[in-house]
């Protein structure tokens, strides 16, 4: 099989990690991981340290405190000369099959192609996220303001996210995948430039997406690749966890935006994207600290 790199970025990630590396250790395909630690508690630095001296295929880089996702992702990409790389959560698990089904499926696709895994959570069901439809700054709305119940009505509360879709029998076509398992071929990732380092946390793995359609890769959501992901597992605070995301919208649609018109609707939307996901992360956190 073909050699394969992962990368595993982790900020107070917790008991799960362990989970994460020992299903990708189970995969003789991956001939190193490397976990890069954006800030761990001490017990699981000497947990990590102990793993790594046992297991030579665990490379740990540290020390160099939280530098965000895209940042983190780089650093270990940029160590790994495997013909594949292969960015993994760290709350998150590869299911047997799972890698091979992922190369599989980019072996016939064309350069700077992207593919991705089905994403479930404990109880076995398809998470959101995993396989999405085009992120405009209307789509984007009608997906946070809960506009998308109205899609069997008309066309235009469309649901961006596909998960409540039949799912495919084969690799399909997306306009994105979750990077909480994403694997792409090593000289496309770096052709790219990887990850754009502006974002700090989420919208990363849009972007990237986004940049390997312009240059006629594929985006392929792989039914057959599984993943468990436990989600929200970090320890840091929920309302900076969606400051970021919704800062990194707003950095989405300015920076795609190409016409007077797409800039016009990226200054405006921006208020509303970042008063919406706020808003609904501070109900969340106070729904969350009630007593009942």
């Amino acid at each position: 099989m073909a050699r394969l790199e992962a990368v595993v970025v982790s900020y107070k990630t917790g008991p799960v990690l362990g989970e994460c590396l020992t299903s990708l250790l189970a995969e003789p395909s991956i001939t190193r991981i490397w976990l890069v630690d954006n800030g761990n508690a001490p017990q699981t630095i000497d947990e990590l340290q102990a793993l790594a001296a046992r297991e030579p295929r665990l490379q740990v880089l540290s020390g160099h405190g939280n530098i965000g996702f895209s940042r983190g992702c780089n650093l270990g990409a940029n160590r790994c000369t495997a013909p594949f790389l292969l960015f993994l959560n760290p709350d998150a698990q590869v299911q047997k099959g799972t890698v091979g089904a992922l190369i599989k499926a980019l072996d016939p696709a064309p350069e700077f192609s992207i593919a991705g895994a089905r994403l479930l959570d404990k109880n076995g069901k398809e998470q959101r996220g995993a396989r999405r439809g085009r992120l405009t700054p209307w789509s984007a709305l009608v997906a946070m303001s809960g506009l998308s119940k109205l899609e069997n009505l008309h066309p235009a509360f469309s649901d961006m996210h596909w998960e409540r879709r039949p799912l495919p029998d084969t690799p399909q076509k997306v306009f994105a995948v979750s990077g909480a398992c994403l694997m792409m071929r090593n000289k496309d990732y770096h052709a790219l430039g990887g990850f754009d380092e502006r974002y700090f946390l989420h919208v990363e793995d849009l972007d990237l997406c986004r940049r390997a359609r312009l240059e006629g890769g594929h985006v392929l959501f792989v039914p057959d690749a599984l993943v468990v992901h436990a989600g929200s597992t970090s320890k840091a605070a929920r309302l900076a966890v969606d400051w970021h995301k919704a800062v990194g919208l707003c950095r989405y649609f300015n920076k795609f935006a190409n016409t007077r018109a797409q800039k016009f609707a990226a200054l405006v939307i921006a208020g509303p994207i970042m008063g919406a996901v706020m808003a609904r992360s501070v109900l969340i956190t106070v729904r969350n600290a009630l007593p009942f």
